[in-house]
């Protein structure tokens, strides 16, 4: 825990010792499970230079914690004025990083990100979302099981935790990989604004309207070759206003959403999530498949829908739908 304030190991575990023992003498240390005698001397001659612990001129010396209020305090202001100046510095490293990229003069708008390092550049920008975290979500994946299907993004748990928006909007391939409506399903339970849509244009992930990534090259339909980090640019612009737009016409994932007032006959849950699938431009085959069901399942309870809508066909459904509010605003 002190670790944090600039404290290696030994000398955190050292001097939480002498503030529970209370002042003693250096021949008469408390009890420490994990320092070495060879590396004793360092642990004092560290915390002494901190001004965590005062020696004094006595022989034997007596050990004298300083108080954690005090000197604790001290600790954190100057680990702060480190941390904003190590900011500042990768802040003028990230301006080189990027003029280095260009011929002219100014800041290139977009950086070319190598297959191997895309992953961790999504996860990075991710982690430094605050606001809000925009995703088109559809294979393939650069974090994948051997069968392709992904592997979940960890880091949207923890920035959903911190209270960052995420707001997705899913290919039909995404939902219909094996698990992939449970896996959506978890994420909406953290809080996720999901939305899905027969065909995305692109993979695309854009963090709080400042920085976007996208597939740059591909070789083929299930190799991409790196991806493209965009800058504040008006091609950042153009990309927000696509996912704007495809995020309007998109259906909503989640039954629980707030579907505003319906007109009668309403649709529970389960029927809500079927239509939404049904609406998605999948096979009945697919949709039985996610929601544990038979296709006969799928196809009676199809059928019992257009009947309580007074529609013949499933397009005729689909404007039923959207027309009557059964699925709430796309809006």
């Amino acid at each position: 825990m002190l670790e944090a304030l600039g404290l290696t190991d030994d000398e955190a575990e050292l001097y939480v010792a002498l503030v529970r023992s209370g002042p003693c003498r250096a021949d008469r240390l408390p009890g420490l499970s994990r320092i070495r005698f060879g590396q004793l001397g360092a642990a004092l001659e560290g915390l002494s230079a901190k001004g965590l612990l005062t020696r004094t001129e006595d022989a034997p010396a007596r050990l004298i914690a300083s108080p954690p209020e005090v000197v604790g305090e001290v600790l954190l202001l100057r680990r702060l004025n480190e941390l904003h100046t190590a900011r500042a510095a990768m802040g003028r490293l990230a301006d080189e990083y990027r003029g280095s990229a260009q011929d002219g003069p100014g800041r290139a708008s977009v950086e070319f990100t190598p297959t191997a390092a895309v992953a961790q550049r999504a996860d990075q920008i991710q982690r430094r979302a605050s606001k809000e975290v925009m995703i088109f979500d559809m294979p393939p994946y650069a974090s994948a099981a051997a069968d392709g299907t992904a592997l979940g993004n960890s880091c949207e748990m923890d920035r959903l935790a911190a209270g960052v928006r995420y707001r997705t909007v899913y290919d039909r391939l995404a939902i219909e990989q094996d698990g992939g409506l449970e896996r959506i399903g978890r994420y909406i339970a953290a809080g996720e604004e999901a939305r899905a849509t027969h065909r995305l244009p692109m993979k695309l992930l854009i963090v709080d309207r400042e920085m976007g990534i996208v597939p740059a090259l591909a070789d083929g339909p299930e190799q991409p070759n790196g991806s493209a980090l965009i800058y504040p640019s008006p091609l950042l612009d153009g990309l927000i206003g696509l996912f704007e737009q495809t995020w309007s016409a998109a259906l909503s994932l989640d039954p629980a959403v707030d579907q505003g007032e319906r007109r009668e006959p309403e649709i529970d849950e389960s029927e809500a999530r079927l239509l939404t699938l049904l609406l998605s431009g999948m096979t009945d085959a697919v949709i039985a498949r996610q929601l544990g069901v038979g296709r006969r399942t799928v196809l009676r309870k199809a059928r019992g829908l257009m009947d309580r809508a007074g529609v013949a066909t499933r397009m005729q459904l689909g404007w039923y739908a959207a027309r009557h509010g059964w699925l709430g605003e796309s809006g």
